[in-house]
């Protein structure tokens, strides 16, 4: 199990491993990872030259491990995982990335 709020980007695959790893035995891992968009969706299709995410520490974690703990007690998780950057950030970056890891695939979908 694992929160962290960061402002530098973060791997994909070393993040999977390591709920891979995390999870033993499991069936299923399922991931989300947010991007920013490179065209924000009014009349005139506006692009979107960066993204600026602020937050309040402490504040923040807690409020995503409050998340995390409602996933682990409503489906049987072997692993999750939930990063989310804040700071400046330009079209196409990784914001964030949720993962779920469960011996099914049902538990990790729905989590």
């Amino acid at each position: 199990m694992s929160v962290r709020v960061q402002a530098e980007d973060f791997s994909l695959q070393r993040e999977y491993d390591e709920v891979l790893a995390e999870a033993g035995d499991a069936g299923a891992v399922v991931t989300f990872t947010g991007l920013v968009r490179e065209f924000h969706q009014t009349e005139d299709s506006a692009s979107v030259a960066s993204l600026t995410l602020e937050h309040y520490p402490g504040m923040t974690e807690k409020a995503l491990a409050d998340i995390e703990q409602q996933a682990r007690q409503r489906w049987p998780l072997l692993a999750t995982r939930i990063v989310h950057r804040v700071g400046a950030m330009t079209a196409q970056e990784q914001i964030v990335l949720v993962a779920a890891a469960s011996a099914h695939r049902h538990a990790a979908f729905e989590a």
